[in-house]
């Protein structure tokens, strides 16, 4: 990265974006910029645009569509499908992941762990498969993940 950022071209590589280039972007791709022209005027890589351009403007637009058609909107952005497939999944995990961090946030109690000959309570159980279901839902999502990339 320390190389991308001595060059002129890509000198804003693993920079953070502003609210003004994003907006910019949405611009530029709405006008039927190259992503080669955009990483020139943004002095960062094609690539890096490619995946602004999926969460930034693709992603939030069929996120919530089940139905949608991932080779069209593939070829309406010009990206590869297989790229896309892989990184809207990706973000669809982290969404996940985000919600159930939030959904099961932890108990401000720690789980009392029962002494051998005692049975755990009804709370102890519900916490415990709660755990289990989080940890499903984690590997649920990267099996997801493998088929996109199949």
């Amino acid at each position: 990265m320390q190389e991308l950022r001595t060059n002129d071209e890509t000198m804003n590589v693993g920079t953070k974006w502003t609210i003004e280039e994003d907006n910019k972007l949405v611009q530029e791709i709405t006008d039927n910029k190259t992503y080669e022209e955009i990483a020139l005027e943004h002095k960062r890589t094609v690539y890096s645009i490619q995946l602004r351009v999926i969460s930034r403007i693709i992603y939030p637009k069929i996120k919530d569509d089940v139905e949608i058609d991932m080779e069209k909107v593939a070829l309406e952005y010009n990206i590869r499908t297989k790229e896309l497939l892989y990184n809207i999944n990706k973000l669809k995990m982290k969404a996940t992941e985000n919600k159930d961090n939030q959904e099961h946030k932890p108990s401000k109690k720690p789980i009392q762990k029962p002494k051998h000959d005692e049975e755990p309570t009804n709370t102890q159980i519900l916490e415990y498969l709660k755990q289990l279901d989080k940890k499903i839902n984690e590997i649920n999502s990267k099996l997801d993940n493998l088929e996109y990339l199949r």
